[in-house]
This record gives structure tokens, C-alpha cells and sequence, in this order.
């Protein structure tokens, strides 16, 4: 009974701060985002059920995203509170570990981490597209919702692959394309590139089209019919976002393009954030922890914890962001190594607080 009432005393010092840090992150971004949208709003006439669903996709992405910064903050201090009043002190005078006390917390990172990949998988996944499509559409391209901005998809079986910068349904003509075939014969590999491509009289042509050969490259300055282009104007479709595919379907897409480097190394580092990601909800609390404990004894502000905090986060952001722009870096490696490092050395600690 006495565990219980514990655990229910640091979740309450827990909670409350967490809920006040919650509502006032999602009401300052919501209250900035609102403003800055608003002239555009109205320059659209954008009816207000519109703005309400654009907002009902919004709030599930900035939870999913600041939930760390969050809980960082709550450890911060909700424990850093128990410490500075000696009830930290008290419960360890019981016989009572602080990693025994802080262990509710520890099981809400887990659990916090679990709702995290739910949202990410199951809201942020399914809703990422249509808001980037709203975005592009208030910010005055009127053409955004007619004119398909650039994609890439696999043209046969093979993996021969196309990419384009927009394509025009109505008139049937692709712009900005570049077309690499993959065979099994390095001596018949291709590389197409053309202003334009239209579709006419049930088949492509190209207009003014540059060929790239393993013995060479041409360019042929008349039309020229594209035999191997067997899709459909109605097969293609826009970019996809990494961000609005499933777990499953990266690592599908990550076999799928294994001719385009770049492409796959996008995935891949999507694929890996999709996990580190909810995970760092765990690593944050055992980073806070120990600091929260520390800063408490010595009497250290509320101001100065969240000062150090913060710049936590953005010291785990700044590595995160710089590790995935380094291409040498393989992408699990840009993506796990702050998680590792920021975890091992909470974890440390944090075990040796007892």
C-alpha cells in the first residue's frame, strides 16, 4: 500500500506539470501558426470547418513531435519540486531507491513511447500529405490541386525508374522527366532525360530527349516515341512524403527503389526515425531524472532547469538534423547515435543516484 501511495504521489507531481506544459506548448503553436494563416485564410475563402480539419491534422503532429520536449520539462520539474521539498530525501530515509521512486515515471516513458509510434503510424502517416497539400494550396498555387508536383514511380517490373517535376492530367504531358531503365545487362542500361513528354494516340513521346548509353550519349532534338514506357497517364500519381507512409510501406519502398540512392537513403532514414523517435520519450526521462534529482539539492531554480532542458533538446536536435545531412554517415547511424548517446549517458546517471 505504501508503494502505491507513492507511486500515485510522483505521478500526480508528474502530471500536473505535464498537463500545464502541454496546453501551453499546443496553444503557442496553435496561436502563431493561426495568425500567420489567418490573411491567407480569408485571401482563399476558406470555409471554417476546412480550417477546423486542417487543425484536427495539425494537433496529433505537434504532440507526436514535442511529446519528449514535454516530458523532459515534467521530469524536470515535477521531481526537481519533490526534491527541493525533501521528499525525495524522506522516501530514501524509508529505504525507498530513487530508481524504485522514479519508476512510474520510467514505465510512463514506455508507454509514452508506445503512443508516440501509434501516432506517427496511425494519425500523423495518414493525415501528413493532405496537410502539405492545404499548405501549398493557401500559400496562393492555385494549380496544386489540378497539376500533379513531382514524383517518382517504379515503371515495370524490372525497377526501371521515373521522375518528374509536375504532370499535367488534363493535357496528358509530363515536364522536367529523367527515366532510368534497369536490366540485367549493364551494356542496355539507359538514361532518358526530356523537357517534356506527352502522351499521344496511346503512347509516350518525348521532345527533345537526351539518351545516355554506357558507349555514349545522344540527344535527339525531334519527337521520339518511348516504347518502353508502358504506363498509363492515369498510373501516375504525386510524390508520397516518407512521412505519410506507413512502417510497412517504407521498407517495402526500400526494396522497391534500390535504384535510386538517394530515394532509398530518405527511407531509410525515415524508417529508422519512425522508431528512435518514440523512443527518445524513454531517453528523456532518464536524462532528466539525475539532473532533476541533482539541480533539487542544491537548491537550483525552476528557470535554470528549464534553461538546461532546453538546450538539451536542441543539443539532441542539432546533432539529429547534422548526422542526416552528413551523407558518409550511414542514415540508422545519423539517426540512433544522439538516442544512444544521450541514453547511455542518462542511464549512467541515473543508476548511480542510488
Amino acid at each position: 500500500m505504501k508503494m502505491r501511495l507513492i507511486d500515485r504521489h510522483v505521478l500526480h507531481n508528474f502530471f500536473v506539470p505535464f498537463v500545464y506544459i502541454l496546453v501551453s506548448v499546443l496553444g503557442l503553436f496553435l496561436a502563431y501558426d493561426v495568425s500567420t494563416k489567418t490573411a491567407r485564410f480569408l485571401r482563399h475563402h476558406v470555409p471554417f470547418p476546412t480550417i477546423l480539419r486542417f487543425y484536427s491534422m495539425y494537433i496529433p503532429q505537434l504532440i507526436a513531435l514535442g511529446l519528449p520536449i514535454i516530458t523532459l520539462l515534467a521530469v524536470v520539474l515535477g521531481i526537481g519540486r519533490m526534491t527541493r521539498n525533501n521528499e525525495i530525501t524522506a522516501m530514501r530515509s524509508c529505504g525507498v531507491s530513487v530508481l524504485r521512486i522514479a519508476l512510474p515515471i520510467l514505465v510512463t516513458g514506455v508507454l509514452f513511447s508506445a503512443i508516440s509510434f501509434v501516432l506517427f503510424e496511425e494519425v500523423v502517416s495518414r493525415t501528413f500529405g493532405e496537410m502539405k497539400r492545404f499548405e501549398e494550396e493557401i500559400k496562393g498555387r492555385a494549380n496544386v490541386t489540378e497539376t500533379i508536383r513531382g514524383g517518382h514511380f517504379l515503371t515495370d517490373e524490372t525497377g526501371s525508374l521515373l521522375t518528374f517535376e509536375a504532370f499535367d492530367p488534363g493535357r496528358k504531358q509530363l515536364d522536367g522527366v529523367r527515366w532510368e531503365s534497369e536490366t540485367d545487362s549493364p551494356s542496355k542500361k539507359r538514361v532518358i532525360t526530356a523537357e517534356m513528354a506527352l502522351w499521344i494516340q496511346d503512347a509516350w513521346w518525348a521532345g527533345s530527349a537526351t539518351v545516355e548509353y554506357p558507349d555514349g550519349t545522344y540527344t535527339f532534338h525531334r519527337k521520339m516515341k518511348m516504347y518502353d514506357w508502358t504506363f498509363l497517364p492515369t498510373e501516375i500519381k504525386g510524390r508520397k512524403f516518407p512521412e505519410e507512409m506507413q512502417f510497412g510501406e517504407l521498407r517495402q519502398n526500400i526494396v522497391k527503389y534500390k535504384t535510386a540512392p538517394q530515394k532509398v537513403r530518405e527511407l531509410r532514414i525515415q524508417v529508422n526515425r519512425r522508431v528512435a523517435l518514440p523512443l527518445l520519450n524513454l531517453v528523456v526521462v532518464l536524462v532528466a531524472l539525475p539532473f532533476a534529482v541533482k539541480s533539487g539539492k542544491r537548491g537550483g531554480s525552476v528557470a535554470v532547469g528549464v534553461g538546461i532542458s532546453m538546450l538539451l533538446c536542441l543539443a539532441y536536435y542539432g546533432v539529429t538534423v547534422l548526422l542526416s545531412l552528413v551523407k558518409s554517415v550511414p542514415p540508422w547511424a545519423g539517426v540512433w547515435l544522439p538516442n544512444i548517446l544521450f541514453g547511455a549517458g542518462g542511464g549512467a546517471a541515473t543508476f548511480r543516484l542510488d
